[in-house]
């Protein structure tokens, strides 16, 4: 087998589209606020910063880019903004109620769909997989 990144990219490209449905309209704009939510869960969970530069970073975006999300998500009572109460510290977002059962659905399709692809593998196959996507994503993490 040849090593090709284009694997990782069709993959990333096919996925990327199924989530938010044709990439206009609610589905869209629900897609992009799990977008949200899994970056704020994702810096969390490392212990790392949740300011809109860091979201910014997890997402791949701009920070005005990742602006726009955080205050859509916010508006839709998904995230707040913690202020630290000190001059020139960013503010930390933070997953509301709604935003974790927000997330929680968004993982529980997520398992689904793994599910559903899988169901003719191996075990020992879907475990390998998902030991070696966590792999990619650990070795960008520390990038």
């Amino acid at each position: 087998m040849q090593l090709s990144g284009q694997t990782l990219f069709a993959f990333v490209r096919f996925w990327s589209r199924r989530w938010t449905g044709n990439g206009t309209g609610p589905d869209a704009q629900r897609g992009r606020d799990v977008m949200v939510l899994e970056a704020v869960h994702a810096l969390t969970r490392r212990n790392a910063p949740t300011s809109i530069n860091e979201v910014a970073r997890e997402l791949g975006l701009d920070q005005s880019g990742a602006s726009r999300m955080v205050t859509h998500a916010e508006k839709e009572g998904l995230v707040t903004r913690h202020a630290p109460g000190r001059i020139g510290v960013p503010s930390a977002i933070v997953n509301t109620p709604a935003g974790e059962e927000l997330l929680r659905q968004a993982h529980a399709w997520q398992d689904e769909t793994l599910r559903t692809l899988t169901a003719d593998w191996p075990q020992e196959d879907v475990v390998t997989l998902l030991t070696l996507m966590n792999r990619l994503v650990e070795a960008q993490n520390r990038r």
